[in-house]
């Protein structure tokens, strides 16, 4: 999709809607910036997104808190009854706890399917105006853009570039969400259980970033190779087996 966007040939100076500035496939902020702007359209719902997602972040962490409360109380009641102190252990406790990780697991469920059902419905809406887009410009097109490019080309730009922002919208989106609400939980609930091992823990993430950011780079080349050899294995496709029809 971004290729499309690429300024075209000097002997294709006629090409409209092509040499439009800020439309380069190196131009990284004005795409994020064009992507917020389909976005802003269902700014509403993206919000609700987020609350839906930090919300289910929030009670999924306290979780394992109260499940920790039950394994200790379980715990002291074992050594207690091998000890032979007389005290036994408090099972109404630790049911109440069980119950209450039921309810919170439920609940973090519902508002985990819910954030996901709504952004479904935002990337399938944005999606189909790229591709009404789409269609659009190619129809402004020259006639020379077409003679420099398959049909195949063409048709993988529309079709699996805009199914790889669709799925990044409708899954990348909700997890960066869902994995910063989860960071700063964690982050709370292990400063509240302990502030030593929290800062042992924290120590080793700049380590874990730095070999993230080096995956990332390394993998983006590789990306935008993928996406240009679909694009020629779905032209050379389109090519072969649709001129059958002609032979």
């Amino acid at each position: 999709m971004t290729e499309q966007k690429q300024a075209p040939p000097p002997r294709m100076g006629g090409g409209r809607g092509i040499k439009a500035p800020g439309e380069k496939a190196k131009d990284f902020k004005g795409t994020m910036v064009h992507l917020i702007q389909y976005l802003m359209v269902y700014k509403k719902s993206v919000c609700i997104v987020i609350l839906f997602a930090g919300c289910s972040s929030i009670f999924s962490i306290v979780g394992p808190k109260i499940l920790g409360k039950a394994t200790t109380k379980l715990f002291e009641g074992m050594i207690a009854w091998m000890m032979g102190t007389g005290l036994y252990t408090d099972f109404r406790y630790i049911k109440n706890c069980l119950l209450l990780l039921v309810v919170l697991y439920l609940i973090s469920a519902t508002f985990s399917y819910l954030q996901s059902y709504i952004m479904s419905g935002v990337s399938m809406k944005v999606t189909y105006q790229f591709r009404k887009n789409i269609s659009e410009k190619m129809n402004r097109l020259p006639l020379s853009y077409y003679d420099t490019r398959t049909h195949g080309e063409v048709l993988s730009r529309i079709t699996n570039d805009v199914d790889t922002v669709s799925q990044t919208l409708n899954q990348s989106l909700t997890q960066i969400i869902t994995s910063v609400a989860t960071l700063v939980g964690v982050l709370a609930m292990m400063i509240s259980i302990s502030i030593r091992m929290t800062l042992v823990a924290v120590m080793v993430l700049p380590l874990s970033m730095g070999l993230i950011m080096g995956v990332v780079k390394k993998s983006q080349r590789y990306f935008k190779g993928q996406q240009k050899s679909l694009g020629r294995l779905n032209g050379h496709i389109e090519e072969i087996y649709g001129g059958h029809n002609v032979v």
